[in-house]
C-alpha cells in the first residue's frame, strides 16, 4: 500500500462513535490492526500530537483521530509496560526500549520517550517471517563468512536501514546450515528463534542482563559460538567483542555507521591516539567483513530495496586497516571486485541499471562517493 503523496494522510475508520461525532478516539489495539492492514513499518504516537504511521518509508498521519490526550497516551503506555518495575524505570530515565508482543502476536520493538515534558512512543513492526538472505538481495559471497569459526562481522548503516532484518536472515542461514549455540545480547528482542540446527541463547538487556560488557564477558563461559551484538557503541562494547574474537569466537555485531570507510574510522575513535595503533592492529587481525546498507524507494513496484556493500579482509585490505590509511579503502575494493566486494555506488547502479531503483537515488550515491 502506498500513501497519498498529495494527502499524506490515511483515512481511519477505526475511532469510535459515528462520522459526525465530536471526538474520536482510537485504542492501542485498533492502532495495532490499523498499521498491519495499511503494511506500515512504525507506529508514532504523542500526546498532544497527531497519530502516524511509516508507510513504503513516509510518515502519513491518520485523519479524523484526535491529538492524544495526556490520559490517552498515558494508557497506552501502560498498556505496553504492564510491569510497574519497568514503569518506574522509564519515569526515571525518560526514555526505554523494549520489546511487545500485541495479543494477535504480532511483536515490536517499542521506544518510549518524554519530549517537550510530554509522553511519545514509536513502535516498530517485527515481522513474523524472517526473509532468506535471497529474499534480501544479500551477496551470495556473505554466507562463506557466516561459516566462519571466528572473526568478526560488522553490518552497519543508518537507522531505519534494515540491518536487523539482515542480521536476523544471517541466524536464520546458520540455523539451517549449521550446528552451532548461538548467543544474542539485544535491546530489545526483536524476533525469538526457536532451535533448528543450531541452539539459541537470547538475552535482552535491563531484563536478563544489566549491560552489554558484563553479558560480553560472561560470554566467555557460556560455551557459545557465535555472539551477536545488536550494536557497537563504545571502546568497552569493542574491547570485549575483539576479547571474543580473539578467543575464538564468531562474532556479528551492528554499527550506525554509513559504509566501511566511516565504520573502521569511528572503531578506532573509541580508542584515546596512544591505543589507536594497537587497535588498529586488533581490527586488522579480528574483521572477516563489514556489509553496510541503506534501504531505497523502489520504481519498480511498491516498496523499499537494499542498497549493499561488502568490504572483506584481502591482504591489502588488511594493511590498509593495520596502517589506518582508509583514505585508500574505497579504490581498493573497487579493485576487488573479482574478490566478491561491492560499493554501495556500484550496487546502486546495478539496481537503476535493472530499472529498479530511480536515476536520482542513484546520483546520490554517486555523488556522496566523490
Amino acid at each position: 500500500m502506498q500513501p497519498n503523496s498529495d494527502l499524506n494522510t490515511i483515512a481511519s475508520t477505526v475511532a469510535t462513535g459515528g462520522p459526525n461525532a465530536p471526538e474520536r478516539r482510537i485504542t492501542l489495539n485498533q492502532l495495532v490492526n490499523l498499521c498491519i492492514e495499511k503494511e506500515a513499518s512504525d507506529i508514532h504516537f504523542r500526546e498532544g500530537g497527531k497519530l502516524a504511521l511509516r508507510v513504503g518509508g513516509k510518515i502519513v498521519f491518520i485523519e479524523n483521530i484526535d491529538k492524544l490526550s495526556r490520559d490517552e497516551a498515558k494508557g497506552m503506555m501502560d498498556e505496553l509496560l504492564p510491569d510497574p518495575e519497568e514503569r518506574r524505570r522509564f519515569s526515571t530515565l525518560r526514555e526505554i526500549d523494549f520489546s511487545y508482543t500485541h495479543s494477535n502476536g504480532v511483536n515490536f520493538r517499542v521506544n518510549l520517550l518524554t519530549q517537550k515534558g510530554k509522553l511519545a512512543g514509536v513502535m516498530r513492526m517485527i515481522s513474523k517471517h524472517v526473509p532468506t538472505l535471497e529474499e534480501l538481495g544479500v551477496p551470495e559471497n556473505i554466507k562463506k563468512f557466516l561459516n566462519l569459526r571466528e572473526g568478526l562481522i560488522v553490518v552497519s548503516g543508518p537507522a531505519g536501514s534494515g540491518k536487523s532484518t539482515t542480521i536476523q536472515s544471517m541466524l536464520r542461514f546458520i540455523n539451517e546450515n549449521s550446528v552451532r549455540h548461538v548467543l544474542t545480547i539485544e535491546n530489545p528482542i526483536e524476533y525469538v528463534f526457536e532451535d533448528n540446527k543450531s541452539m539459541f541463547t537470547q538475552r535482552e538487556l535491563g531484563k536478563d542482563t544489566l549491560t552489554m560488557s558484563s553479558a560480553l564477558h560472561s560470554a566467555l563461559r557460556e560455551d557459545v559460538n557465535i555472539v551477536v551484538v545488536s550494536e557497537i557503541i563504545n571502546q568497552e562494547a569493542l574491547d570485549s567483542i575483539l576479547k571474543l574474537v580473539e578467543t575464538g569466537h564468531l562474532v556479528i555485531a551492528s554499527m550506525l555507521t554509513r559504509d566501511a570507510t566511516q565504520t573502521l574510522e569511528r572503531m578506532v575513535s573509541f580508542y584515546p591516539p596512544d591505543l589507536q595503533k594497537l587497535a588498529k592492529d586488533r581490527l586488522a587481525s579480528s574483521l572477516e567483513a563489514i556489509i553496510s546498507q541503506d534501504l531505497v524507494q523502489r520504481i519498480d513496484q511498491p516498496g523499499l530495496i537494499a542498497v549493499f556493500e561488502v568490504m572483506s579482509m584481502t591482504p591489502s585490505i588488511h594493511n590498509i586497516v593495520r596502517r589506518g590509511n582508509f583514505v585508500q579503502l574505497r579504490t581498493a575494493m573497487q579493485a576487488a571486485t573479482g574478490e566478491g566486494m561491492i560499493t554501495l555506488d556500484n550496487y546502486a547502479y546495478h539496481l537503476a541499471e535493472r530499472g529498479i531503483i530511480s536515476q536520482a537515488d542513484l546520483n546520490e550515491y554517486i555523488q556522496r562517493e566523490e
